[in-house]
């Protein structure tokens, strides 16, 4: 019997040598051709229906053509301009609005180090649910007009810049082979990207975890698995980052800038059932990529994270295609956090990074992270670990509201916890004046991270009514909605409120 054999995270097995070993007893040699040309054919025929298996049925494929992204065969944000309050009028149709959200599948398998990750409410780390919540939340940044999500197969700084890191979050292990439980948390997020018409750009490696792999050959390695991977399984929504910023601090000289494009070629060069993946990589904030990654790539990416004035965004963008080995390909910046750190830009109609880059039809990306002051602010940031996913803090919902502004998005309702000054007692206010025609499927009510009761219409809750004690210790509440869009479910979370009838006594 044909069992194959595992190479990797995927079977594969070489037919020739499969049908010889099947016939290799029998004595007739005009039997055993026919033979084996039959139990070849069977093979065959058996090696495509396994591989089919493997890769389901995809809704999402993304495409380039120029310098514009296609979904479906269509441009993104089809026919679509982003019109000011002033009149002007900007095309964003073939943009990739896209946010930093690089720590879905994040884990620690370094047990010195992994308990600085624990959730609040639990006082454990749990990756699964660090995924699940992300999955969650994607239908929500969706309905904001968000197309592209930025995600890492080794994450990013925890804490948002980083020296040091003792931490060992990869999906690869030291020889290049990929790590299963990370990518079957990668295959989730993948899989709900796929089915909001979502496009993952997918980073390979990051400085400071690039060291854990054991040499050269098992960074072409991993390309090569991840790559791989990801064609087997079916994926077209998906386009790659070699690395996150190749001139900070890589380990391997191939994942440096002056030789990253060797990692580019190889990857483009990577095909399966006739496809294969857009790839580029990136360099710091304000860095302009040299000729030779601009030239290997299918589309540039920039970062804007330290440029403080706009002017830098548009120069940037105009240094891009201004470049001798340029041709007409997107310019996409997927990682920008100054429009909130730096006090002069804001998220207005001008005068930030963001608006800056879309006026000059490029893409542009948010980053959000816990400023050292807000380690216990749980709502903020979506790079720091552990994660709130949700648009929990007020940055988070200026730069969503910006964003369905500038693509004539919906968004989602606000959904907030009011606190009686009796113990236990409470609404959830659920905003409807934009939103009344939404059908809520239901209303939770959260408390450290376990569902305490539905909550009906209109929506006041009395814990003792149901006998439920709060914890001795520190409660953290939150109010959860589950609503349809169409077929689809989009789940939309309050912030997270610490304590709120602390002390038990009341106000």
């Amino acid at each position: 019997m044909y069992k194959p054999k595992k190479s990797g995270q995927y079977y594969s097995f070489n037919l020739e040598k499969e049908a010889g070993l099947i016939i290799m007893n029998v004595s007739n040699h005009r039997f055993r051709d026919i033979t084996k040309g039959l139990i070849y054919t069977t093979v065959l025929f058996l090696f495509f229906a396994f591989d089919q298996a493997l890769g389901q049925e995809r809704q999402t494929e993304v495409t380039i053509k120029s310098e514009q992204f296609h979904i479906n065969g269509n441009p993104t944000y089809e026919g679509q301009k982003w019109i000011t309050s002033d009149g002007e009028e900007y095309p964003i149709e073939g943009l990739l609005m896209n946010a930093r959200l690089i720590q879905g599948t994040f884990d620690d398998v370094n047990s010195k180090t992994r308990g600085q990750w624990a959730y609040p409410d639990t006082r454990e780390w749990d990756p699964d649910r660090n995924t699940q919540e992300f999955v969650d939340a994607m239908a929500s940044w969706q309905k904001h007009g968000l197309l592209g999500i930025a995600v890492n197969l080794q994450g990013g700084c925890p804490y948002g810049y980083c020296g040091e890191q003792r931490w060992d979050n990869s999906a690869f292990v030291p020889d290049g082979s990929l790590r299963e439980d990370y990518m079957n948390r990668l295959e989730r997020i993948l899989d709900r990207a796929d089915e909001l018409g979502m496009v993952a750009i997918l980073g390979y490696f990051y400085f400071g975890q690039d060291e854990n792999l054991q040499d050269e050959q098992a960074v072409i390695h991993a390309v090569e698995n991840a790559t791989e991977w990801i064609l087997k399984k079916g994926y077209r929504n998906v386009i790659v980052e070699i690395n996150n910023e190749c001139n900070i601090r890589y380990d391997h000289p191939i994942l440096q800038c002056d030789r990253v494009h060797e990692l580019i070629e190889q990857a483009k060069n990577i095909e399966h059932n006739g496809h294969s993946l857009y790839v580029s990589t990136s360099l710091g904030g304000g860095s302009v990529p040299p000729p030779n990654i601009v030239g290997a790539s299918d589309y540039v990416l920039l970062h804007g994270n330290g440029v403080e004035n706009p002017e830098r965004i548009v120069e940037m963008i105009r240094e891009v295609r201004e470049m001798g080995v340029y041709s007409p390909m997107p310019i996409v910046f997927n990682e920008d956090d100054q429009p909130w750190r730096v006090d002069e830009q804001g998220w207005g109609e001008e005068g930030n990074n963001f608006v800056a880059s879309v006026k000059n039809y490029a893409s542009w990306g948010y980053f959000d992270f816990r400023r050292p002051q807000e380690r216990d602010e749980f709502n903020e940031g979506y790079q720091s670990v552990p994660v709130n996913w949700q648009i929990s803090s007020e940055r988070k919902r200026n730069f969503f509201d910006l964003l369905a502004r500038i693509t004539d998005s919906p968004g989602t309702p606000r959904v907030h916890i009011n606190f009686d000054q009796k113990v236990g007692k409470g609404n959830i206010d659920i905003e409807e004046e934009k939103y009344s025609d939404i059908s809520i499927d239901k209303v939770e009510l959260i408390i450290n991270n376990k569902v305490i009761t539905t909550v009906e219409a209109p929506f006041d809750f009395s814990l003792d009514e149901f006998g439920y004690e709060l914890p001795a210790g520190e409660h953290w509440v939150r109010a959860r909605i589950t609503y349809k869009n169409g077929q689809r479910k989009v789940i939309v979370e309050s912030p997270y409120y610490k304590n709120p009838w602390w002390p038990y006594g009341g106000w």
